[in-house]
């Protein structure tokens, strides 16, 4: 199948993410939850801080964080029964929500997409794109979405725009430099070593998407009537391992150059830890449900085509988890 085969190859990452080593009788002992993630990028340590920081352990979780390039083929794995969890854009979810699949968000902790539109030197204006290539990830996956949102947001048809699936961020960072693409949809980190490859911002995925959140958690509701203490355990671990991430900003950024192999003059790290810590827009470790973001969203996918009609977004949203989660985690206010 190709969705485990997929799995198979990511979890070769997992000794990497979570430091290698001898499992002890205790770690022997604890539930194994398999949480997606996206690729690491210069915020890897806010992914990894739940078992770097001992909270998942303590909530009897042995967690693995198998990457992937997107959400959309984390969601194939989370309904496969291959992933208790993942973490990704909220579109992904609504939109399989709307055919009916199992889906349940349980809180959104980045609150403002990163992926922003960047493009070379030579790019003016925004119809310049016209036959010229966008490098996305895959359709439906956050990219693709702030992709589509800026050409309509500057009246470029689409249909005269290619739309090429170039791998993940690196990947579509390379296309721009070998000509392949003219513009890309990447992460934000990328703007503090961009000018001098010749690649300029275009625009900030935050502002043509203001209410489009990065990073929410997801799982099922079958997990949820099966293992309700370890879904909440799991939520409570990530929320304290957020909470302590942005409180040590040396250790999150020393265990993000770890984990990536970004050297010491790379200034991404400690550039997304300044895009993370801002209070309005980066991280939430109380992991919010702003469901007027959710309704917002929705409506979005419904202009661009990709749903047909609204629905009632209270059946794909579980806020009874995050409540216990938080009180768990020492942060109900």
């Amino acid at each position: 199948m190709r969705t485990i085969a997929r799995l198979s190859i990511c979890w070769t990452l997992v000794t990497v993410l979570l430091g290698a080593g001898t499992a002890t009788a205790q770690e022997r002992a604890e539930r194994a939850w398999r949480h997606a993630i996206i690729e690491p990028k210069g915020d890897a340590g806010f992914q990894v801080m739940a078992v770097r920081g001992g909270f998942a352990a303590k909530q009897g979780l042995k967690l693995e964080l198998p990457a992937f390039q997107n959400d959309v083929i984390a969601l194939r794995g989370l309904l496969a029964g291959e992933l208790e969890s993942y973490e990704g854009g909220a579109a992904t979810a609504i939109i399989a929500g709307s055919r009916n699949a199992d889906v349940r968000i349980l809180g959104c902790h980045w609150q403002t997409v990163v992926h922003s539109v960047f493009a070379r030197a030579e790019l003016k204006g925004p119809h310049d794109l016209k036959g010229h290539t966008m490098a996305i990830s895959a359709p439906n996956a956050t990219p693709d979405m702030i992709g589509r949102a800026y050409l309509t947001q500057n009246n470029v048809p689409m249909s005269e725009v290619k739309f090429a699936s170039l791998g993940n961020d690196p990947d579509r960072f390379k296309a721009m430099l070998s000509g392949i693409a003219l513009a890309t949809v990447i992460s934000i980190e990328f703007l503090p070593i961009a000018e001098k490859f010749g690649i300029k911002l275009v625009a900030r995925g935050g502002d043509v998407m203001p209410k489009y959140q990065r990073l929410c958690t997801v799982t099922t509701g079958k997990l949820i009537a099966a293992r309700r203490d370890d879904v909440v355990g799991f939520l409570a671990a990530q929320m304290q391992g957020l909470q302590h991430a942005l409180a040590n900003p040396e250790e999150e950024i020393r265990i993000t150059r770890e984990i990536t192999g970004m050297k010491i003059d790379d200034p991404r790290p400690e550039f997304m830890f300044t895009e993370a810590s801002r209070a309005a827009t980066g991280i939430d470790p109380t992991m919010p449900l702003v469901m007027d973001k959710l309704d917002w969203l929705q409506g979005e996918l419904v202009k661009a085509g990709n749903l047909s009609q609204p629905y009632d977004l209270a059946r794909i949203v579980d806020t009874d988890i995050r409540k216990e989660a938080l009180a768990r985690a020492g942060l109900a206010h």
